[in-house]
């Protein structure tokens, strides 16, 4: 055999194999109803993002209209958007203009949901700062009612995805926020207290219980992260890197104080912390006996993958920067890279998620796995 023969060979070989991929590609795009990408804590500036966003919107092209992209709260560091004659307000102004006009560039549904950070980290002035920033997302984005719940209720909020799958959006911040908070007035919220939210909740869930559901909120219900209590070998031996990242000052002994206090007392943002306590433990009881229900989260900034009581519990907060992450045994999961999680919902009823992450510089695939099976006929 010459060898124009054998090219002739491997060109119908290559011509073969692509068309059966673009195929299969087709076919894949084809069996998706819907794709839901979670993203956290993007709110640093663009020297920090723009790598995730670039993966992010390469991820979301080939679904672009048939997609939802959710972010998942601290969508501005470090206190959300100051009034027009406060200190950071242009800084600010710069981290969401960039968020904006990247999204603007997708025709994919898009919905922020608020932080701690966005309320300002708690602070007294935290609602001005959350409603500044409702104000400048859904006036430059421009397609429509974006940041959900709106004028800082607490939700829950019930957006219809498909006809089978809803989002119900709820801020985590305003059940632990302790200053002024809606409603001031009887009339701002549907929801007035904790238990208003958890009645209304209940209600949502009974009425979807037969559809894919997905609750979105900023506060993690189970992390691996230092909210949760878990610290690397170096924050035990070097402390001060918990506060100034180059600070390597070694105080061993003296080192463990900060993440025991963390995992056994906490701040008020920690998991360990009694108002967070009680929030866990109401959520859960409300998720309970829903297995076709995913709960995601930021917070932590890593990227977390939880299946306890056969729920599916997700932490997506690396959209800017990383940190600590216990590693966990399958079918659990946790990662310390930037990063998002993806989530296909398809057409048979089972949901696909894919755990994407930059890895010296380049966007990979960093886990996968069906985490809910397709439904029987």
């Amino acid at each position: 055999m010459n060898n124009k023969s054998i090219h002739i060979i491997y060109t119908c070989l290559f011509f073969a194999l692509t068309s059966t991929i673009r195929a299969q590609t087709i076919q894949s795009l084809d069996s998706v109803e819907h794709t839901v990408f979670l993203i956290g804590d993007a709110g640093e500036p663009k020297s920090k993002t723009s790598e995730v966003f670039d993966l992010l919107l390469k991820q979301v092209k080939p679904v672009e209209t048939k997609s939802t992209i959710v972010f998942l709260g601290d969508n501005i560091y470090p206190g959300g958007m100051p009034s027009e004659n406060e200190t950071g307000r242009e800084s600010a102004e710069k981290i969401i203009s960039y968020q904006l006009n990247q999204l603007k560039k997708s025709r994919a549904t898009t919905y922020y949901i608020p932080g701690n950070h966005d309320w300002n980290r708690g602070k007294k002035n935290g609602l001005s700062h959350l409603l500044n920033e409702e104000n400048i997302i859904e006036k430059k984005l421009d397609k429509g009612d974006s940041f959900i719940p709106s004028n800082g209720c607490p939700g829950p909020v019930q957006i219809n995805v498909t006809h089978n799958l809803v989002l119900i959006a709820i801020d985590t911040q305003w059940w632990l926020h302790q200053h002024e908070k809606p409603p001031l007035k009887r009339s701002d919220c549907k929801e007035a207290s904790t238990a208003d939210v958890i009645k209304n909740l209940k209600k949502i869930l009974a009425k979807n219980k037969n559809k894919n559901i997905i609750v979105v909120g900023h506060h993690p219900l189970m992390s691996r992260g230092d909210h949760g209590g878990y610290y690397s070998l170096k924050n035990h031996i070097f402390p001060l890197t918990n506060f100034y990242k180059n600070l390597f000052i070694p105080l061993p002994i003296i080192g463990s104080i900060y993440p025991f206090y963390r995992s056994t007392i906490g701040n008020i943002q920690d998991l360990a912390h009694p108002k967070y306590k009680y929030m866990i433990r109401q959520l859960n009881e409300v998720f309970n006996g829903y297995d076709n229900l995913v709960y995601a989260a930021g917070h932590e900034h890593n990227l977390e993958y939880f299946f306890k009581n056969n729920q599916h519990f997700i932490v997506s907060g690396s959209g800017s920067k990383t940190s600590y992450a216990k590693k966990m045994k399958l079918p659990n999961f946790t990662s310390e890279r930037k990063g998002f999680f993806k989530l296909s919902y398809m057409k048979n009823g089972s949901v696909h998620m894919e755990t994407y992450g930059i890895v010296d510089g380049i966007g990979k695939l960093l886990f996968q796995k069906v985490i809910i099976q397709p439904k029987e006929s």
